[in-house]
């Protein structure tokens, strides 16, 4: 070969290699008729390439397509994985004047290099809509509603099958093949060798030992009614469809399903949950169908885990707005919120859990779940302050519940009152069971009003209405005004000891003569100052002696919070700086040096699980004291003597203290 044409070649495979950047796409459609007996078609449609583009180049192939009235595009979700790829979706509206049949197309350069393809050859992408209308709905024809992640990924040795979910919203017969050439349904319209595709179920295999690299998926997703059924067109004659038999029916309408497989280098291990990730609760199952409403936002939560992989990410495929967040106990949220235009439409959501083992990363199966839309439900407004969440709600929006028959999380001390008109309560964002959840970026506080029977009850067989209701603060935001109340008493009620309260308090030394005051909190203190606390009842209690069994700090006022720092575990004190001045006592006083928690955390609360005893009673686990945790279950027979001698467990927390800031300095060059 001369010098020329073998820099001829290279130039072609470099633009062809830099040109090959298509991983992908799919669409879907909802018809609606308007009064004056045109058209408005919902059109969404989903293309992956390196960069995140968002563009319309649709053509009309055939027929009357109407104009485009709307158009908005924007990213869904991406991943360096898989060749480095970005989702995105958009939905465009056009307008049509009659429902004959019509067909849009688009078509391009290149796909990804593939095995049977090393330039990436042609694309092309092409959607056939029938808006006659059908004779058992008396409405156009919808869709399938299908999408998928823009490549999956499965090691060489590993058999895996992925479910396509192909859910029609006008229950037809869902049916996948590959794509024709003659019919423009393709680019490359290859069958990959070392895969199995199951038209009847939209199911693609992959066989053992596949040739590793990437392969491009050119699929057709038709409908097919279940029942013989009539089309009748404005301009046209009607048109008969026979339920499905074979491929010699024609079909309702086809939509495009393309995107890549990457067969990798083989696992030391095709178990899921080892070096594969795999879901756990809460994760939705496949083809599950989740309820969501107009203006509402809808959580998906998704959970994996790998033994011998750390779970690196969640990528997903979903409507336009959806995003992610990642909350700090490890889980993935998927959060949509509805609008009015997607009332009664069906929408897919896909997604796969990525594991890291080193340089290598492994993908769980791929799951699918649909959301269908509801109408809006009950109108309620929240106001969020920095310390508590109030929120109202229109009566008419809850038609057919008592207002005196809702609570906040089935806590029955936690009363929702009512009018005419509305339903309100206010509660504090550490209070009535409200749960705090944090991500990469927010503070979520959430708390949910229900409906009970009997206060006194905890099950229910009437329908139940639940409203959740959420506070979200920017982390970045000051969240340091956030619970600056000083803790109340906390009361206890047990069978041979009767009610008591015990207070948590602070001190300004080690006299334990000066309490601090409530009106001072948030409490401020340099790091290593000393904290003096003392755990006491408000009403001394004859006979009796306190044990603390664990404290634990947080930032904030949670114990369960996944962020915490032990203080005292088993009666003993974890941290070096801890002291314990009193034992044996109605009360406990000890105290350590403060401390903050690393990173943008400027509080920290103390919470204590302390437990009430007979004193002066060799049986009982405050006797015991600090113990290396063998010897605590030993004195678990005391529950069954009829004489209690001590308490279950109870949670005191005190708080915030407030840590100063040091001042800042400037380095100089």
């Amino acid at each position: 070969m001369s010098v020329s044409s073998l820099l001829s070649a290279l130039l072609l495979l470099a633009s062809s290699a830099s040109a090959s950047h298509f991983y992908g796409g799919s669409m879907t459609f909802n018809p609606i008729k308007n009064p004056d007996g045109s058209y408005r078609v919902d059109i969404r449609f989903k293309e992956a390439y390196h960069s995140c583009y968002a563009t319309d180049s649709w053509t009309c192939r055939s027929g009357n397509c109407g104009s485009r009235t709307s158009f908005v595009g924007g990213r869904v979700d991406s991943s360096p994985n898989g060749g480095s790829w970005c989702q995105t979706e958009a939905v465009m509206k056009r307008i049509v004047s009659n429902n004959s049949p019509f067909q849009l197309q688009q078509s391009s350069c290149c796909w990804i290099a593939t095995t049977y393809n090393i330039y990436g050859g042609n694309w092309g992408l092409i959607t056939h809509i029938d808006l006659g209308e059908r004779s058992d709905t008396s409405k156009p024809n919808r869709s399938p509603v299908a999408t998928t992640l823009p490549i999956v990924r499965v090691p060489q040795n590993c058999a895996r099958n992925y479910n396509l979910l192909s859910c029609d919203p006008d229950k037809d017969k869902v049916r996948c093949r590959y794509g024709i050439l003659s019919a423009s349904e393709c680019g490359m319209c290859h069958q990959p060798a070392g895969f199995t595709l199951n038209q009847s179920t939209c199911t693609l295999s992959n066989a053992v030992n596949a040739a590793r690299g990437f392969y491009a998926f050119e699929l057709v997703m038709e409908d097919y009614p279940t029942q013989n059924i009539t089309l009748n067109y404005t301009a046209m004659a009607p048109a008969a469809r026979s339920p499905f038999v074979n491929a010699s029916n024609p079909p309702l309408s086809k939509i495009p399903l393309q995107f890549a497989v990457e067969v990798e280098a083989p696992a030391p291990s095709c178990i899921e949950g080892e070096y594969l990730p795999r879901f756990l609760h809460p994760t939705p199952h496949q083809g599950e169908h989740l309820q969501a409403r107009v203006n509402q936002e809808l959580e998906i939560r998704v959970k994996a885990t790998a033994t011998f992989s750390r779970i690196s990410d969640v990528v997903f495929s979903g409507p336009l707005n959806s995003t992610k967040e990642t909350t700090t106990t490890g889980e993935y949220v998927i959060n949509w919120t509805p609008t009015s235009d997607n009332f009664g439409q069906h929408f897919p959501i896909c997604f796969i859990a990525e594991g890291l083992n080193g340089s290598r990363n492994y993908q769980s199966e791929m799951r699918c779940v649909i959301v269908v839309v509801e109408a809006a439900g009950p109108r309620a407004h929240v106001t969020c302050t920095k310390d508590k969440m109030s929120v109202s709600i229109e009566r008419a929006t809850i038609s057919g519940i008592h207002g005196d028959h809702l609570r906040l999380n089935n806590n029955a001390s936690c009363a929702v009152s009512s009018n005419n008109t509305h339903v309100f309560t206010t509660f504090s964002l550490n209070g009535c069971g409200t749960q705090i959840e944090e991500t990469d970026d927010h503070l979520l506080f959430k708390n949910t009003i229900v409906t009970f029977d009997n206060p006194n009850h905890i099950i229910t067989r009437k329908n139940v209405f639940e409203i959740e209701v959420m506070c979200k603060y920017q982390k970045k935001s000051s969240i340091t005004t956030m619970f600056d109340a000083h803790r109340p008493a906390v009361n206890f009620t047990e069978r041979g000891f009767g009610s008591f309260s015990y207070q948590f308090e602070f001190f300004q030394s080690s006299t334990f003569s000066n309490i601090r005051s409530p009106s001072s909190y948030p409490l401020d203190y340099n790091v290593g100052d000393m904290i003096f606390m003392e755990i006491a009842p408000v009403n001394v209690v004859q006979n009796t002696e306190v044990f603390v069994e664990s404290c634990v700090a947080t930032p904030f006022d949670n114990p369960n919070y996944p962020i915490s720092y032990p203080i005292i575990t088993n009666g003993c004190g974890v941290d070096d700086t801890v002291k314990i001045y009193s034992s044996h006592q109605p009360n406990v006083k000890f105290s350590m040096e403060a401390f903050k928690f690393i990173g943008q955390y400027d509080q920290v609360f103390i919470s204590c699980s302390i437990m009430i005893c007979q004193a002066n009673n060799p049986n009982t686990r405050c006797a015991k004291g600090c113990t290396n945790g063998t010897q605590v279950a030993s004195s678990s027979h005391v529950h069954k003597r009829e004489a209690a001698i001590q308490t279950k467990s109870h949670f005191i927390s005190q708080g915030p203290l407030r840590l100063r800031r040091s001042a800042s300095f400037t380095g100089m060059s």
